[in-house]
């Protein structure tokens, strides 16, 4: 076993550390949540990933954004998320899509072998989309809701989109998915109980909120994948 996984081991058991290594993880978007889920799933274990984000990376990105340095900036984020990956294993498998997710992609998925997917995408078209093919294809996922506008990393909960409130992300989701006949109580989410700071057009954002939804999205994702 990867000496590097011990303490992992310790926890879990070696068996289970070794079945994380035959596992495929799709993450959509590569931002302060889906970067830290994606650090915190290859730093135990997971063997293979498919990442999917079309933005490039920018200065703004570097005060939460755990996947990017300075050197960074001007890269495509699938490129340098995947020299991330690589300078953690050199085993990591990783195939990047720099892309939207719209139907085009989605049909390039097909023929993806894909254990489980993580949401971790801004727009709620994207997400609606996403989520549908998931339930298509009978793939396990979760979706991140709103982290923007928040200070407090400890409010920060998993529930299901039926349950959550005060969330404008998670109300037009809910709108989009009931007109394809999505049983709201069978999608999971990560979410906030924090009320938003700000409001209006202005995302602002610091690394604690959507970072703790990361390793909620990558805890979520572990034990769905280890039963």
């Amino acid at each position: 076993m990867d000496k590097r996984l011990d303490r992992l081991a310790s926890l879990i058991g070696a068996d289970k550390v070794e079945s994380l290594k035959n596992k495929t993880v799709l993450i959509a978007g590569l931002g302060g949540v889906g970067g830290t889920c994606l650090e915190s799933l290859a730093r135990s274990g997971i063997g293979s990933f498919l990442l999917v984000d079309f933005d490039r990376v920018d200065v703004t990105n570097l005060n939460r954004q755990i996947l990017f340095v300075e050197q960074n900036i001007g890269q495509l984020k699938v490129e340098a998320a995947a020299k991330r990956l690589l300078s953690i294993s050199k085993e990591i498998k990783v195939k990047i899509f720099a892309s939207h997710v719209d139907e085009e992609l989605l049909k390039n998925l097909d023929g993806e072998e894909i254990d489980f997917i993580i949401d971790a995408i801004d727009s709620p078209q994207a997400k609606e989309w996403l989520i549908s093919y998931a339930f298509y294809r009978e793939i396990a996922f979760i979706s991140s809701l709103g982290m923007a506008n928040r200070l407090d990393p400890t409010a920060v909960r998993l529930s299901t989109l039926d349950l959550t409130t005060g969330d404008p992300l998670a109300k037009k989701m809910r709108s989009l998915l009931r007109k394809r006949n999505i049983d709201l109580a069978n999608v999971p989410v990560v979410c906030s109980l924090e009320k938003p700071v700000l409001d209006g057009p202005i995302l602002a954002s610091v690394m604690n909120v959507p970072s703790a939804a990361g390793l909620a999205l990558a805890h979520y994702c572990l034990e769905n994948l280890l039963k």
